[in-house]
């Protein structure tokens, strides 16, 4: 299914995002949020699945990430969840369906929360409880990139494909060339300011997500990948108990482990996509 990527300006900044799919009925519109230090990219595989079956998927550059702009400030879940606001806004959408991976899944519940009556069904992927001790470990490879000058383009991509949270593949090649940024010397750095991600982490930090999760009305999905990112056992974002526990809180929810991924590769599982559009269709 084509993509097309197309830009918006909302609350002072440029705001770029993919589409897949028709836009012929609002009912059926999908918003799919990336992670702490992802992209659009991330949904290059879901997106198009979810629009041969009649949705209209919609996929966001956060602030500070891919082609968005990237204000000197201003991260965190409240601003993120204002821009997607107001891209709904922009987009004549009063109500949309939201699926959100690992800071999309916060970003997820504090939408569902603070405005219940813009959200359809919720999707949590791999997030959304207490962040165990060691998460920034396990999601150290994703954020060693940050702040890095590389020689070069093919430099960049070669530390990439020895990092050990993913099998090396075309979706990943075109994940991370989409994150490279080439300067006019030809080094490359990632697009996503590294200042950018402390100020998100801080802020994020201090947001108290038991406060928030029982307010969360609509139908609820908490998806969690089965595998560690440093270990099988060990950089578990969500942990079964963590996700039994959440499911507690909402009302109505319900989880769904997804074998033999982690929370990196969790988004390209068929077990997970299976599991997504047969939510999405009740």
């Amino acid at each position: 299914m084509a993509m097309s990527t197309q830009q918006v300006q909302i609350n002072g900044i440029t705001l770029q995002y993919q589409t897949w799919g028709e836009f012929t009925r609002p009912e059926r519109t999908v918003l799919l949020v990336h992670g702490l230090t992802a992209s659009s990219q991330e949904w290059a595989q879901l997106g198009p699945v979810l629009a041969s079956q009649g949705w209209y998927a919609i996929a966001p550059d956060l602030r500070g990430r891919g082609l968005s702009e990237k204000p000197p400030h201003g991260y965190g879940m409240p601003y993120h969840v204002n821009d997607l606001l107001s891209l709904c806004d922009a987009l004549n959408l009063p109500v949309v369906h939201f699926i959100g991976h690992s800071l999309g899944a916060q970003i997820g519940y504090f939408f569902a929360a603070v405005h219940p009556k813009r959200l359809g069904r919720l999707v949590l992927v791999d997030a959304g409880g207490r962040v165990p001790p060691d998460s920034l470990q396990a999601i150290g490879a994703s954020l060693q990139r940050l702040g890095q000058i590389y020689p070069s383009l093919d430099a960049y991509l070669a530390e990439r494909q020895q990092t050990p949270i993913h099998q090396w593949s075309p979706f990943w090649e075109d994940y991370y060339r989409y994150d490279a940024e080439v300067h006019a010397d030809g080094t490359v750095t990632s697009r996503v300011p590294k200042a950018a991600i402390e100020e998100e982490i801080t802020v994020n930090m201090s947001m108290n997500a038991d406060a928030l999760l029982p307010r969360i009305q609509a139908p609820t999905l908490i998806t969690r990948a089965a595998l560690g990112t440093l270990s099988p056992t060990r950089g578990i974002i969500l942990t079964a108990d963590e996700a039994e526990r959440v499911q507690t809180i909402i009302k109505g929810s319900r989880v769904v482990e997804i074998p033999d991924i982690n929370h990196y590769t969790i988004m390209l599982s068929e077990v997970f996509t299976s599991a997504v559009l047969a939510f999405l269709s009740k």
